[in-house]
């Protein structure tokens, strides 16, 4: 799966990692890394990042040459209420929930799609994904989803933090998420999961992609790598993702350090690098969502 912005360009292999940045940071940290050249902002109705990230998108494209098709937007559909003004307020995909017993699911989906939207400052979204697999509700909102698609709301549509077993359930839609999001490390490679994604044709993203290794990864293994290529330990970590098939996604709020984790293009770990990183494997989790959510 090669991702694409509607100008036509081919999504960078490392994306902009947003939470917990809102408004005006939020903003500022969008137009640098964009002039950067980051391409993928990636973000969550429940991150309360939307508004920041409409927000530089608008000053961005009047002071550049840039324009909205350049940019690939990505969202999520998440349990939580996003903004204080939906009309559609309460915790949501939840068979206990007041809230959920009184809409369907489609009007709980369109309604927090078209909040994304205006927050958002955009009439079409490049991608959005289902958060997590919401027990006995997910299926429901994937169809809804294939609709949003077929009419032109959203470009590709795709999950967070789903199993295989998760996606084979939603084969009866006849449509196969385009990208999965969820947390790859050296130190949790999941490789029968990343087989199965290219097998599929799912585009693996991953959050969080420096997360819980730094200090545990040793030197003896590492240096020689930063030393070869005269890169950063981030650096080395983020091509490995790239070199797995993965689109990483890095966040900070320091211009230098978002340039940094962009400057992994003109390096490939070799074979036996790559291979000694994920021998460290030892299925580590760390974030609830990676631990708990996936097991549902």
């Amino acid at each position: 799966m090669t991702l694409t912005t509607v100008s036509g360009g081919q999504v960078p292999a490392v994306g902009l990692g947003t939470y917990p940045l809102q408004g005006r940071q939020m903003a500022n940290v969008l137009i640098e890394a964009v002039k950067i050249g980051y391409r993928l902002i990636d973000t969550s109705d429940d991150y309360h990042g939307e508004t920041g990230i409409g927000m530089g998108c608008s000053e961005l494209f009047d002071k550049t040459g840039l324009r909205r098709e350049d940019i690939f937007l990505q969202t999520k559909i998440s349990q939580d209420n996003s903004y204080y003004d939906e009309p559609l307020d309460g915790i949501w995909f939840n068979p206990h929930s007041y809230f959920q017993q009184k809409h369907t699911v489609k009007e709980v989906v369109r309604d927090k799609v078209k909040t994304s939207l205006r927050e958002l400052k955009t009439d079409y979204l490049d991608s959005i994904l289902i958060h997590y697999p919401f027990p006995g509700y997910y299926e429901e909102v994937w169809n809804e989803l294939v609709e949003l698609q077929k009419e032109g709301v959203v470009r590709y549509i795709g999950v967070s933090n789903f199993f295989p077993k998760h996606i084979e359930q939603l084969k009866n839609s006849n449509v196969m998420p385009a990208i999965n999001e969820l947390f790859f490390s050296p130190l949790c490679t999941r490789n029968d999961m990343l087989a199965y994604f290219k097998e599929h044709d799912i585009q693996p993203i991953v959050y969080s992609s420096l997360l819980g290794v730094r200090g545990k990864i040793p030197e003896a293994i590492i240096n020689p790598m930063m030393a070869k290529y005269n890169k950063t330990f981030s650096q080395i970590i983020l091509r490995w993702h790239i070199d797995r098939g993965c689109i990483p996604l890095a966040k900070s709020k320091t211009p230098s350090r978002l340039k940094e984790n962009f400057d992994v293009f003109d390096f490939h770990l070799d074979e036996d690098e790559i291979n000694a990183l994920a021998a460290l494997n030892i299925d580590q989790v760390i974030l609830p969502e990676s631990q708990y959510c996936p097991g549902l």
